[in-house]
């Protein structure tokens, strides 16, 4: 596990705050230093390149390149953050194969006949899904039975507007208008469920659920529906 860590972390119990505080402080040299060169040699092509001949200004230009790309593949390979330029830590942690993962929110929109759907990430924008589900894992469970309910009809009242809006002849907008279907996805790449008629419930959503969901990764492998849903939020209208 610890070469699967961030180098900054300590899985021994035996780093010291003094070392820790010296490596944060040579990070941060590096990342400004890192800085300072992106945007110099940014100034240089903007300002000079008007100023050079066309093959100049491209020899200019590759090297601004050449050097944004070692800047970021520096940060990504040592798993260092050297801001503007990013190693994705928060995506980027070990998950053990012979435990269950970390349980995670789902939300389900439930039709008068009891019948359960997924409800397309769109529908709550412009929050992003992510964002959302996080919310309710850190924040959902404070919150007292009134507040609780509030929220279930807001979420219920979302989701029911995204599907009228899905089975329209305009569809459920995507998150850039102008762009529409070509809009860059989320990190997570969730799909676009309800980008057809025929894949949108046709029924208004009653009542909403949130489950929390955990499974093996080593026995979802084998057998993706093996899934452990456990309930912790119904809402009704």
């Amino acid at each position: 596990m610890e070469s699967l860590l961030p180098r900054w972390f300590c899985t021994t119990g035996q780093c010291s705050l003094t070392s820790s505080n010296d490596r944060t402080v040579k990070t941060n040299i590096v990342s400004t230093f890192c800085f300072i060169v992106f945007v110099t040699f940014g100034l240089l092509v903007a300002v000079l390149g008007g100023f050079l001949s066309a093959t100049a200004r491209r020899r200019l230009t590759n090297i601004f390149l050449l050097v944004v790309l070692f800047i970021s593949f520096g940060a990504g390979l040592t798993q260092h953050n050297l801001w503007p330029f990013s190693s994705w830590p928060v995506l980027a942690y070990p998950a053990p194969t012979d435990a269950n993962y970390p349980p995670l929110p789902r939300i389900m929109g439930v039709d008068v006949s009891g019948n359960e759907y997924d409800i397309d990430y769109r529908a709550w924008r412009p929050l992003g899904l992510e964002e959302l589900l996080s919310w309710i894992k850190l924040h959902f469970a404070r919150l007292d039975p009134a507040a609780r309910e509030r929220v279930g009809a807001y979420l219920l009242g979302r989701s029911n507007v995204a599907r009228v809006q899905a089975l329209s002849p305009a569809g459920l907008p995507y998150p850039n208008r102008w762009f529409g279907p070509l809009t860059a996805p989320t990190h997570m790449l969730h799909p676009a469920i309800w980008s057809h008629p025929e894949s949108v419930p046709h029924n208004s959503f009653v009542g909403l659920r949130v489950y929390e969901e955990t499974w093996n990764l080593e026995e979802r492998t084998h057998s993706p529906q093996k899934v452990t849903r456990v309930l912790v939020f119904d809402y009704r209208q």
